[in-house]
């Protein structure tokens, strides 16, 4: 099978999508969010998120960054911004205005089948200790590559 690489631009079709309301599945690339989705193997389903909906603890929004959408851990709050971190990133913490979150992973579907409920809390409790092990990352990260 063809692998077909498309701009970060076709995620602006996905954020429309979000806006009038209706979930949209996309398949995720990169490795900022490893080990917790496999770029270019894992499909995500993402919720429309209300405007004023809140985040609940260790969520992963569907946001925009400079420009660039992304789904990336939520870690917190500072007035208005919302502090996102890619679960495989060790330092770079994006600031982002409540108003450029769109929406909220929902369920990862895996190659072999099996699906992930992004809302269930022990997923989020398993986000929550990947964020409390993140001055380990470093040494974690690559094991976890050699394993998988």
């Amino acid at each position: 099978m063809r692998k077909l690489v498309v701009a970060n631009d076709f995620l602006a079709e996905a954020a429309e999508v979000l806006r009038q309301g209706k979930r949209v599945k996309v398949r995720i690339d990169g490795q900022s969010m490893f080990p917790f989705i496999i770029g270019g193997k894992d499909v995500v389903e993402i919720d429309p998120l209300p405007a004023d909906g809140e985040l609940p603890a260790w969520c992963c929004p569907f946001y925009q960054w400079e420009g660039k959408y992304m789904v990336h851990r939520y870690i917190g709050r500072e007035g208005d911004e919302c502090l996102m971190l890619g679960d495989g990133n060790l330092y770079r913490i994006e600031r982002v205005k409540r108003s450029e979150v769109l929406g909220l992973l929902r369920y990862i579907y895996r190659p072999d089948g099996s699906v992930q409920d992004c809302t269930d809390s022990r997923w989020l409790k398993r986000g929550a200790l990947w964020y409390k092990l993140k001055p380990i990352r470093r040494i974690l990260l690559p094991l976890f590559r050699i394993i998988r």
